[in-house]
């Protein structure tokens, strides 16, 4: 009989407790593939070139801090 589930339950548990402890870092990750995989596969050039705008105003906003 096969496993249906590869991961051990410890690996779970550890996987959970670094999820707990770096909240922010999980979610900008998550955030950051989320954006990258819109671009990549569901993005127009219409879209592309809304979220040109959006990037280059966020880098003027980050230079002039």
């Amino acid at each position: 009989m096969v496993p249906d589930n590869k991961t051990s339950e410890a690996q779970k548990r550890a996987t959970q407790a670094y999820r707990e402890k770096n909240r922010d870092k999980t979610r900008k990750q998550s955030a950051k593939s989320s954006a990258k995989s819109y671009i990549n596969k569901y993005c127009d050039l219409d879209d592309l070139a809304e979220l040109k705008e959006i990037i280059a105003a966020r880098e003027q906003e980050l230079k002039s801090e």
